[in-house]
């Protein structure tokens, strides 16, 4: 209200004694011409305002900006035009009580010029403002990249090579070494597969699917020989182009079995598959009693990683008895 006030007494005052000097030496005059001049800038600098956001909703200053440059002034110089043009019959024919005749006609077009020359001049604040924001709102994003980039690596490492994982590799090594020398040798193979994809993709924002999905295989095999008949790992991904971010698909597994029980009494059945430019995992929901309640924070990582990188959400969908996650294939030059 006080910036509508203050806008209003500027339009009205300063543009009402440039555009008509002389009529500020008869108080009724000076009031019609400041109403007149006031309501000029008022209905163009809000209105353009509302016209700028409403625009900036929908066309993105990042992803199209001489689109989104010049949508806004074509629709400045529409709304612009029609609203003087309104203001001007209105005061003109109904408070000046001035006859329609040609210069009637002529002091409109001059209002008109007027008013796109006083509506760039809004339009330009508002265009550098919007500039200076989205350049702001960039530089944001890259810190938060960052941040969310070391924030990953963090968790990634973290799930991977963290006592618990490597002391039951090692578990499950040394029962294989005596009795099954063979597939000992090939536990070791994938458990330095798994170390070097976590070691390569470390700096990296989004690896390709193929890699991931081999990773994700020789990370189930180390789950399998681990638990043996208990787990099945079913792998029914067809998409080979696109990417995930690193070891996405692979801390879903690590939440599996963090939080689900499995044994001979309940064995679990994992699902790999694509729909729709999704790669979706799914699980049997069988809660360990003591974690009843997931604590969502590897979820959290992951939905946090994708914000930085696409519009497009994690689903995530629980049924009675299912858990499904769905990650976004990325479409990354």
């Amino acid at each position: 209200v006080i910036q509508s006030i203050l806008i209003f007494l500027f339009g009205g005052l300063v543009m009402g004694y440039l555009m008509c000097r002389p009529c500020f030496n008869e108080f009724s005059r000076a009031l019609s011409v400041v109403m007149f001049s006031g309501s000029l800038w008022l209905f163009l600098w809000k209105g353009n305002e509302y016209i700028y956001i409403l625009t900036d909703r929908y066309v993105s200053w990042f992803k199209t900006p001489l689109k989104r440059l010049f949508i806004g002034l074509g629709l400045m110089v529409v709304y612009s035009s029609t609203a003087v043009t309104g203001l001007t019959l209105f005061f003109f024919s109904v408070v000046f009580k001035q006859e329609i005749n040609e210069t009637f006609f002529s002091e409109i077009r001059e209002s008109v010029i007027i008013s796109i020359i006083v509506s760039t001049i809004i339009m330009s604040f508002f265009t550098a403002r919007g500039f200076l924001l989205a350049w702001r709102q960039a530089a944001i994003n890259v810190e938060k990249i960052k941040r969310e980039h070391v924030s990953s690596q963090y968790e990634a490492l973290k799930n991977q090579v963290n006592p618990h994982f490597l002391f039951n590799s090692l578990n499950a090594l040394s029962s294989l070494v005596y009795d099954h020398p063979d597939k000992a040798i090939e536990f070791i193979n994938r458990l330095s597969d798994v170390y070097r994809y976590v070691l390569d993709s470390k700096d990296k924002e989004a690896v390709p699917i193929a890699e991931e999905l081999d990773f994700v295989r020789a990370y189930s095999f180390l789950l399998k020989t681990r638990y043996e008949d208990n787990i099945e790992i079913e792998f029914d991904v067809i998409a080979r182009k696109g990417s995930v971010p690193p070891m996405s698909l692979q801390m879903l597994l690590e939440n599996v079995v963090k939080h689900n029980e499995i044994s001979d009494e309940y064995p679990m059945k994992i699902t790999l598959r694509d729909r729709d430019s999704y790669i979706f995992v799914a699980n049997k929901l069988q809660l360990k009693k003591k974690n009843s309640k997931m604590s969502g924070i590897g979820l959290d990582n992951i939905k946090s990683r994708y914000s930085v990188l696409t519009d497009r959400p994690v689903q995530i969908d629980q049924t009675g008895h299912e858990f499904i996650v769905g990650l976004p294939i990325l479409q990354i030059d």
